[in-house]
């Protein structure tokens, strides 16, 4: 297991316990959407290619947007360490993606 298919994993659980706690629902969905995405590519399952767009700072920022949305919605502690789990899995994403444009 990569690295990346691990924190993909972990984002995809932690949007997924969001999910069920119910805290920011539309949130919640965007964030499982992207990280299901991401354990897809990530396993080889699924290819995607966007011209001209890093397609990992996209899923990146939408990870790193909806999990400091329902972090600030969060007041159940499960809930907050999953809104965290998935808002720095999306910072680091968009780190990543970032050291790869600049090269």
């Amino acid at each position: 297991m990569t690295l990346h298919l691990a924190l993909a994993v972990s984002a995809l659980a932690g949007s997924a316990l969001l999910l069920l706690a119910q805290v920011a629902r539309p949130a919640a969905l965007v964030a499982l959407v992207a990280s299901a995405l991401e354990v897809a590519m990530s396993l080889g399952v699924l290819r995607i290619h966007a011209a001209g767009v890093p397609l990992g700072l996209v899923l990146g920022l939408l990870l790193a947007v909806t999990g400091l949305l329902a972090w600030l919605r969060a007041t159940a502690k499960p809930a907050v360490s999953a809104a965290a789990v998935v808002a720095l899995v999306g910072v680091l994403q968009v780190f990543v993606a970032a050291q790869q444009l600049r090269s």
